[in-house]
């Protein structure tokens, strides 16, 4: 082998195992953990929804509520915003309709 062909493949190892270890990564937040697929899961409403901004409320979001609800009101707010109903915030009504229902099921949301 030749050296140029060892530095590559050491390179590779490393970034193989780092990347192993970035699926395993979970983000501190006080007093828990966030596993890596939650904070995917809030990273892609706030692409979904155009909304940067609301991050950290998706993460509270994420870590109380159930992915399948959470699509639900994706698919809400989605067609909502196709129909022309929604002007401005799209992450605004996604995090109204989550407040209800958070209501509704008694889960404290800790939001302002």
């Amino acid at each position: 082998m030749k050296p140029e062909d060892s530095r590559n493949h050491k390179n590779t190892d490393s970034k193989n195992e780092y990347s192993k270890n970035s699926k395993m990564e979970e983000y501190h937040l006080p007093g828990r953990y966030r596993s890596r697929k939650k904070e995917l899961l809030a990273e892609e409403i706030a692409e979904e929804l155009d909304d940067d901004h609301s991050l950290g409320a998706f993460q509270t979001i994420v870590d109380k509520i159930s992915e399948q609800r959470i699509r639900i009101f994706l698919s809400i707010v989605k067609d909502t915003y196709l129909t022309g109903k929604i002007k401005k915030s799209r992450g605004a009504m996604f995090i109204s309709l989550v407040k209800a229902y958070a209501v509704k099921n008694n889960i404290s949301l800790n939001f302002k």
